[in-house]
């Protein structure tokens, strides 16, 4: 039987973004992410002002703005203690600080903290104090282990052991990245022990596809627009999928010509940099990556972006995979009036951000998995076998679709009163 454990969902089950969880035990309590949602111009989680109080410590699994962005409201009701991430993460931060305060003031909202209270936050690393056994010891009777996700560079899963008891969270996990390494927790580090609580990443609910489908879907999708004469727009996130999408169409299409906005070439050259590519990257990626942004055309301005448009037919990465905040918006107005052009989605589409009816260019969303579906949450839950499971970060239809498939696949050990705590 379970010693004391309670996890309150403040967001993030039963939907799509916001993700936040409260873990608490006998005497400690933790908070694991503190996300918004991009939708109706910003929604945050679901505080409860005298348990921030009460926190010993909270943990950032990385830095996307459905995980990161609510974390200055934690200020405003009294938590003065650390924030547990790695250095990677935290080197992200300003700028999805910036993308979320862009996003929010395009929708005519207004943030409800200040953009100074990111300095506020006492920040930790947990790659800087990791210990020989692999734990970070954080209290007396709270420690932790994490590794990479594969969901992004800085991304992990962790392990955490508060007061005797074992809680796995994924974060955002993906084992099917092109390019990012992505682990699971070494059986010696539980001595015998089962995890208490495992709460899983399953955005794509009961979705049994595995990457190589849609990646062939995508690809064939980009080389038909292509051979018709138009151009496509690939909005991505500064950080993610767009590094691994410039590879795959390198590797599969050589021919296909890429453009991309300076601040994602950036990225993706930093990120060849040995100190990184050793912590995050495949063994093997640093030589495909060099080929591909090698061969990437640079857009640094309005003047770049209209050349382009007016030039040969490209597969153009804008930042910001909703489309919400420019350049992508821009891009997308310039596309629209042309039904050569197409305009692919790769990633989540929240409320806010919809497949227009009303232009003539093609609009399509082709999934590039950087979470997981029904083969991926089954493969960890069996390797984990935890004695309960939250699935988390997608919508309550799609996550009891999964417990039923899981249920008949012979895993009975997801409970239904976890997933109801997402609608309280």
């Amino acid at each position: 039987m379970l010693r004391h454990l309670k996890v309150d969902v403040w967001g993030g089950a039963g939907e799509h973004g916001r993700s936040c969880y409260r873990v608490e035990g006998e005497e400690l309590s933790i908070l694991l992410d503190c996300g918004g949602k991009k939708e109706y111009g910003g929604i945050y989680p679901q505080i409860v002002a005298d348990q921030v109080r009460s926190l010993n410590s909270v943990f950032l699994s990385h830095a996307h703005e459905d995980h990161m962005a609510a974390l200055p409201l934690l200020l405003q009701y009294g938590y003065m203690g650390d924030i547990w991430l790695t250095r990677e993460t935290h080197r992200q931060l300003p700028a999805y600080a910036r993308a979320w305060r862009s996003y929010v003031m395009s929708q005519g909202m207004k943030i409800p903290y200040e953009a100074t209270d990111w300095e506020k936050l006492h920040y930790r690393f947990l790659d800087e104090e990791t210990q020989e056994d692999g734990w970070v010891s954080i209290f007396p009777g709270l420690r932790i282990c994490f590794g990479p996700s594969g969901h992004l560079p800085g991304a992990v899963w962790m392990l955490i052991e508060l007061e005797g008891i074992l809680v796995f969270y994924s974060g955002d996990y993906s084992s099917e990245s092109s390019l990012l390494q992505a682990t699971m927790p070494d059986l010696s580090l539980l001595k015998g022990r089962q995890i208490d609580v495992a709460i899983v990443d399953a955005a794509y609910g009961d979705s049994p596809e595995k990457q190589s489908f849609h990646l062939a879907q995508l690809l064939d999708k980009l080389d038909s627009v292509h051979k018709r004469g138009g151009h496509v727009l690939l909005p991505v996130p500064l950080i993610g999928r767009g590094l691994d999408l410039i590879v795959e169409i390198n590797e599969q299409h050589p021919k296909l010509p890429i453009a991309a906005e300076i601040n994602l070439i950036h990225e993706w050259e930093r990120l060849s940099q040995w100190s990184t590519a050793n912590r995050w990257l495949r063994s093997d990626s640093l030589s495909k990556i060099d080929k591909a942004i090698s061969k990437v055309k640079h857009i640094t301005g309005e003047v770049d972006r209209r050349l382009i448009l007016k030039g040969e037919p490209h597969i153009i990465l804008s930042t910001d995979g909703m489309m919400l905040t420019e350049p992508a918006r821009s891009y997308g107005k310039w596309l629209s009036d042309n039904s050569k052009h197409a305009i692919v989605f790769t990633g989540h589409l929240s409320e806010d951000a919809h497949m227009s009816t009303e232009e003539k260019c093609e609009f399509v969303s082709i999934r590039y998995k950087i979470h997981q579906g029904l083969p991926d949450v089954q493969k960890m839950v069996l390797e984990l076998q935890p004695l309960q499971v939250l699935l988390v970060h997608a919508d309550v239809d799609k996550t009891e679709r999964l417990i039923t498939h899981l249920a008949k696949l012979g895993y009975d050990k997801v409970h239904d009163q976890l997933i109801q705590q997402s609608n309280s």
